[in-house]
C-alpha cells in the first residue's frame, strides 16, 4: 500500500496565539497590495515582462531556460525576464502594472487575490512543499529550535509559509523562536553557516549548500508530501481578456520548458550556472534533480493545495471563508494542452 498523502487541512493554525499572529500578518500583506492596487489604476503591464521571484536553482529556474533555450521565441513570445526577490513582491507589481507575469507561488496569489487584485494563475510547475528546516548541529532534535533564532524570508513566500508549517507540526509558533527577516534561500544558509543564526528553511539547492558548511537536516518536510501551489505563472485578468493568445503562447512555452528540463540535464545545468552566478556544480546537479522530479508534466495546478490555503487563511480572514480556488485560476489554457494535443506532441502524459 503506498505512502498516504497528507493535505494541509490536517493542519489548520487554530491556537489564538497563532490566529493573531496570522491576523497581523494578513494585515500587512493587505496593506502592501492595496497600496499596488492604488498605483495601478489602468495599467496593462508591461507586456514583455516576466518576474521570477528567487535566484534558488530549486524555485525559478523553469523560466530561465525558457529564456536562455529560445523556447519563449519559439512560440512568438518576446519575453524579457527580471529578478523581483519574493513572491509577495512579483504579485504586487504585477497588480501595479509593472510586469505582465510573475512566476509566483499560491499563497501570494491567494493573498493578492483577496486584497482585490484581478489576477489569476494559469499553469503550475511544481504542486508540493519539498522544504528542509536546516541548522547547526547543535540542535539535536526538532523541538530543540525552540528559543533559537532563524533566518526567515518575507510573509507571503513559500519559505515562510513552510516555516510556519512546520512549527505548527512541532506546537510552536513564531513567537517561540527569534525569527530574523533575511529574504533569499542564499542569504538564509548563509546567515546561519556564519554564525549569525541557529537555523533557517530551505529547498534541496539550500540543503546541499548548508550540509557542504557543516549544517544539518532537522526537519524533512518534503517526505510529508503535502499538497501545495507552490511555482505558478500569475498574470492579470486584463491581460487574459486582451490578450489571451499571447497568455496561451506563454503556457505551451512552459509545458514544452518542463519536457525539455527532464531530458537535457547538461544544457539546464549551463542555464543554472549562469542565473546562479556560478554556484558549486554539486549543488546545481542535485537541485536540478530535485526540481526535474518536482516539475508537473501537464502543469495542471493543484486544487488541493490552494484549498488547503484557504482553509488555514480562513482562520483569520473571512473573505477566505467565502473563496475558492477557482476565484484564483484561469484553466482554459492548461486545458487546451491536451485537447489541443500539445502534450501528446511532446510525448508527455496528461
Amino acid at each position: 500500500m503506498g505512502k498516504r498523502t497528507r493535505s494541509m487541512a490536517e493542519f489548520s493554525f487554530v491556537s489564538e496565539e497563532t490566529k493573531m499572529g496570522l491576523h497581523k500578518l494578513g494585515c500587512v500583506l493587505a496593506l502592501l497590495l492595496f497600496a499596488a492596487l492604488a498605483i495601478s489604476n489602468d495599467a496593462h503591464g508591461k507586456s514583455n515582462l516576466l518576474a521570477y521571484i528567487s535566484d534558488s536553482a530549486n524555485a525559478s529556474p523553469a523560466y530561465w531556460v525558457a529564456k536562455e533555450r529560445g523556447i519563449f521565441k519559439k512560440h512568438g513570445l518576446d519575453i524579457e525576464l527580471i529578478y523581483i526577490s519574493g513572491s509577495t513582491r512579483g504579485i504586487q507589481s504585477l497588480i501595479a502594472g509593472d510586469v505582465a507575469f510573475v512566476g509566483a507561488v499560491g499563497t501570494s496569489a491567494i493573498y493578492g487575490k483577496l486584497a482585490g487584485g484581478d489576477i489569476a494563475i494559469v499553469n503550475s510547475l511544481t504542486n508540493t512543499l519539498p522544504y528542509y528546516i536546516i541548522g547547526k548541529p547543535e540542535i539535536k532534535s526538532p523541538e530543540d529550535i525552540k528559543g533559537r533564532s532563524a533566518a526567515i524570508h518575507i510573509p507571503g513566500t513559500a519559505a515562510d509559509f513552510a516555516l510556519r508549517l512546520a512549527l505548527k507540526q512541532l506546537k510552536l509558533t513564531l513567537n517561540d523562536i527569534k525569527a530574523v527577516t533575511i529574504g533569499t534561500g542564499t542569504a538564509r544558509v548563509l546567515a546561519v553557516t556564519s554564525g549569525q543564526l541557529d537555523f533557517t528553511v530551505g529547498q534541496e539547492a539550500e540543503r546541499v549548500r548548508a550540509e557542504q558548511g557543516g549544517l544539518k537536516v532537522i526537519l524533512d518536510m518534503a517526505k510529508m508530501k503535502i499538497p501545495f501551489q507552490l511555482t505558478c505563472t500569475v498574470t492579470s485578468r486584463k491581460i487574459i481578456r486582451d490578450n489571451p493568445d499571447t497568455v496561451q503562447r506563454l503556457v505551451r512555452a512552459m509545458a514544452e520548458t518542463v519536457h525539455y528540463y527532464k531530458h537535457n540535464q547538461a544544457e539546464v545545468i549551463k542555464v543554472l550556472q549562469k542565473y546562479t552566478r556560478g554556484q558549486d556544480i554539486a549543488v546545481l546537479n542535485k537541485a536540478y534533480e530535485a526540481y526535474r522530479d518536482l516539475l508537473v508534466d501537464d502543469t495542471y495546478p493543484t486544487i488541493a493545495g490552494l484549498k488547503s490555503i484557504l482553509d488555514i487563511q480562513a482562520d483569520i480572514d473571512p473573505k477566505a471563508a467565502k473563496a475558492k480556488p477557482e476565484d484564483v485560476l484561469d484553466l482554459r489554457f492548461v486545458e487546451d494542452l491536451k485537447k489541443s494535443g500539445f502534450l501528446a506532441q511532446l510525448g508527455t502524459r496528461s
